[in-house]
């Protein structure tokens, strides 16, 4: 830091001591002014070196506050000259004159329809020449079709010197496009793009038609005129725009930016549709990138993104696919809709989806056969008709389950808004602009995160219910307890570790012994309610590892894991039963339930398995049911009966 301002310092006092020197030099300073102009320092150091010299070098002149007013002055001076020497190549080139940039301006037109199509540029001429021409305004949608052709006679603005310009049409589905341009005498040389030209012999490969050539200063009724010929087979509106080639460059690179990221977007979308039906097990998700792979095909045809990279050599594809790939996106819709909102007891719905499919596919085989003028307006009608019934559905599923439907109507309101106006386009009704070229364009960006947002509390909420549905297999639906099946799995485990170790592990088995007093006495809610209290009890008792499920006869067993000593089973069968005994806000005061335990301790029986500890445990049970003496005893040790151990 203080070496820059040191470096400052040293810089401005350089800049002021030039210029003391350079009024010195002129007459405008005495000579004994320049020493003032070195600071106070040398100053004094003269008048201690020659005291009379103090009078000559002492200015008489100015007081203190003009010498400081004349320091800022030559500052200034300075400051104003070196800025003026770093800018001033800059601002002369400013000043010399600069010709106007051109960016898509749509040039002045008439135009003649030629109906039979076959008419050459020295026929129509004749027609301009008869005043057959009218003006053109862009927002007249022209009556072409059945080989009608239009031809276009456009003024090129006047220039002082040759400059290169490209003219394009912003049309990527323009069937024909012919491009007469002057090349002196009365020759007229021609270019040819559009959809009946592969794309890989157009003048210029890009995804719209455009031509380039140099634009050279001339007589504005010859050299300054260029024809314009046009075919489409349906009505449509054109419009062209004339570019300097830097500016066309530019924008045609930020399309093709913007474009290549919309592609790598439908993929991305793509491959985590495919992601989630694995991981979601949910094949919904198929259904949806199959119908987002054929969409975005049809998004790259209709914006030449398709034929330029793709099938750049296919002219005929690249016709045809600008109309068979969009059916097939809607055909692949309908069956994606179709699954989403299937249930039972609907079999007009999947009729419906059925013809609809059946008639997407037969208009995509007729556009395959006889191309596009037969079925075409027919294409728009059933474009419309999928619009209209198919949101009728997604709002009814919507109003069934809100949190999937409105998520997956928001998603289809943009793209049916986005391609309403390409179809209203296509019918003539609107001219070509931003929203008929590229509003499904828009559409499909925003419906894809909307439908994804939908897709994904869709297949949580089936994920949740196969949960719910495969723990009612493993979990008793009144108690929460394990199931009669989870019991077994764990028992026999714990027969197979008693055979390597007899001292793992013990098995309780606990009955509510007065379930049918209580039925009969306070009804069956109330005995319900106990049985679930029950549950709780013996759930209470079990710790981290240990089992507690319920046999299908309505006992309950927890299955300890461990070596367990008996006396650590004899307090844990005590716990349930003394719990049992307390008072319950669930319950009515007056009622007491009787559980009894029946334990079976290390060390356990070897030749015995799951359902024989279980059957021995159910006799031990109804003994003690049949002499309530005692509430918990065990089987005797060494065998599965009931002998002399019983405590």
């Amino acid at each position: 830091m203080r070496r820059g301002l040191k470096a400052d310092k040293g810089i401005g006092r350089a800049i002021f001591f030039s210029f003391c020197a350079a009024f010195q030099r002129r007459g405008w300073v005495k000579s004994g002014e320049r020493l003032q102009c070195t600071g106070h320092q040398h100053q004094e150091s003269s008048e201690r070196m020659n005291p009379h010299a103090a009078d000559w070098h002492r200015p008489p002149g100015p007081a203190p506050a003009s010498r400081m007013a004349f320091r800022i002055a030559a500052f200034m001076a300075g400051f104003i000259t070196v800025v003026v020497a770093l800018f001033w190549p800059s601002w002369a080139a400013a000043q010399q004159p600069v010709e106007r940039q051109w960016s898509d301006v749509m040039l002045p037109g008439r135009y003649w329809i030629d109906t039979t199509g076959r008419a050459g540029l020295s026929d129509v001429r004749v027609h301009f020449d008869a005043g057959d021409d009218r003006p053109y305004d862009p927002r007249v949608v022209l009556p072409l079709g059945d080989n009608a052709a239009a031809w276009f006679r456009i003024a090129l603005p006047a220039t002082a010197t040759a400059r290169p310009v490209m003219f394009s049409v912003p049309h990527p589905g323009m069937d024909v496009v012919e491009f007469y341009r002057h090349e002196g005498a009365d020759r007229w040389r021609v270019e040819r793009s559009g959809d009946a030209t592969p794309v890989y012999h157009w003048p210029v490969r890009d995804r719209i038609p455009a031509f380039e050539f140099v634009l050279q200063p001339g007589d504005p009724g010859v050299t300054q005129v260029v024809w314009l010929r046009v075919q489409h087979s349906h009505p449509i509106g054109i419009r062209w725009g004339l570019w300097d080639s830097h500016n066309f460059d530019e924008t045609s690179k930020l399309w093709h930016l913007i474009l290549g990221g919309y592609a790598g977007f439908i993929l991305l979308v793509v491959v985590l549709s495919c992601f989630n039906a694995v991981s979601w097990r949910d094949p919904i998700h198929l259904y949806y990138a199959g119908y987002v792979m054929v969409l975005g095909l049809s998004q790259f045809s209709q914006t030449g993104i398709a034929g330029e990279f793709l099938w750049p050599r296919n002219a005929w594809w690249n016709d045809i696919s600008s109309v068979i790939l969009p059916v097939l996106a809607v055909a692949s819709a309908i069956l994606f809709v179709g699954e989403l909102v299937a249930e039972r007891g609907k079999r007009w719905l999947s009729w419906v989806n059925a013809v609809a499919i059946g008639t997407g596919a037969a208009i995509a085989v007729v556009f395959l056969i006889a191309g596009r003028a037969p079925v075409f307006a027919l294409s728009n009608l059933y474009y419309l008709f999928c619009f209209v019934f198919y949101m009728g559905v997604v709002a009814w599923f919507a109003w069934r389950r809100p949190r999937v439907g409105l998520w997956i109507l928001a998603g289809l309101l943009t793209i049916i808004a986005g391609g309403t106006f390409g179809v209203l386009r296509n019918m003539g009704i609107l001219p070509l602009s931003f929203a008929t070229q590229y509003g499904a364009q828009v559409g499909v960006a925003l419906e894809i995160p909307l439908m994804l947002v939908g897709l994904y509390f869709r297949s949580r909420e089936r994920r949740d219910s196969q949960v719910r549905l495969s723990a009612l297999m493993r979990v008793d639906p009144l108690t929460g307890v394990g199931t009669h099946r989870v019991l077994m799995e764990r028992l026999e485990h714990l027969v197979q570790r008693v055979k390597r170790d007899p001292m793992a592990g013990a098995v309780l088995r606990v009955r509510l012994g007065n379930e049918a007093d209580i039925r009969q006495e306070f009804g069956a809610e109330v005995a319900q309610a106990a049985v679930v209290k029950a549950a709780s009890i013996v759930a209470r008792a079990a710790t981290e590892g240990d089992t507690v499920a319920r046999h299908r006869d309505g006992d309950f067993v927890m299955i300890l894991e461990g070596r367990m000593s008996r006396d650590k089973v004899a307090e844990v069968g005590q716990n349930i039963i003394a719990r049992g005994l307390g008072f319950s806000q669930k319950l009515p005061k007056t009622l007491t339930m009787q559980l009894r335990v029946a334990c079976a301790a290390a060390p356990l029986p070897l030749d015995t398995d799951a359902e024989g500890m279980l059957a021995s445990l159910d006799v031990l049970l109804d003994d003690i049911q049949k002499n309530p003496g005692k509430a918990m005893r065990f089987l005797s040790d060494g065998n599965s009966g009931i002998g002399a151990g019983i405590r």
